[in-house]
C-alpha cells in the first residue's frame, strides 16, 4: 500500500502547470484565418491526431461550408469554460468552450488542444447552434 502511495505522490509532484494562454492564442490566430478564408492554413497546425482523422480537402470542403451555409462571419465571442485534463499515458487536452457571435447564428464553439512538447496543437473542433 505504501508503495502506491509513494506512486501517486510522485505522480502530482512531477507533474507541471498546463498554460492556457497558448490555447486561447490559437484560437485566435484560427479564426483569424477563418476571416480570410485561409482554411489550408487552419489545417496545418492542427495535431498529428486531428491529420490522422481528417483529410486536409474534407476538412476545407467543411469549413467552406460552414462559413457559406452555417456561420457566416466571425463577429465576436465570449470564453465560457477552460478545463485541463491530465494524460499519465497520453498528452494533457485543454479544452475551451466559447458562446460565439457569426453573422448567421450564435453558436457554442468546442476547441480541444492535445499539448505536445510543450506546445498546444488543435485535437477537434465543433460547434452547435444556441439560436
Amino acid at each position: 500500500m505504501k508503495k502506491y502511495i509513494f506512486l501517486v505522490l510522485f505522480l502530482l509532484c512531477g507533474c507541471s502547470p498546463v498554460d492556457i494562454e497558448p490555447a486561447r492564442q490559437e484560437v485566435n490566430i484560427f479564426r483569424g484565418l477563418y476571416q480570410i478564408g485561409k482554411y489550408s492554413d487552419i489545417y496545418k497546425i492542427t495535431s498529428s491526431d486531428f491529420q490522422t482523422a481528417t483529410s486536409e480537402k474534407k476538412f476545407i470542403d467543411i469549413m467552406n461550408e460552414a462559413k457559406e451555409k452555417d456561420l457566416g462571419t466571425y463577429k465576436k465571442s465570449t470564453l465560457k469554460t477552460e478545463k485541463i485534463t491530465r494524460g499519465l499515458f497520453s498528452n494533457d487536452e485543454i479544452t475551451l468552450i466559447y458562446f460565439s457571435e457569426y453573422s448567421k447564428r450564435i453558436v457554442q464553439e468546442v476547441f480541444v488542444f492535445n499539448v505536445e512538447d510543450k506546445k498546444v496543437k488543435l485535437k477537434g473542433y465543433r460547434y452547435d447552434s444556441i439560436n
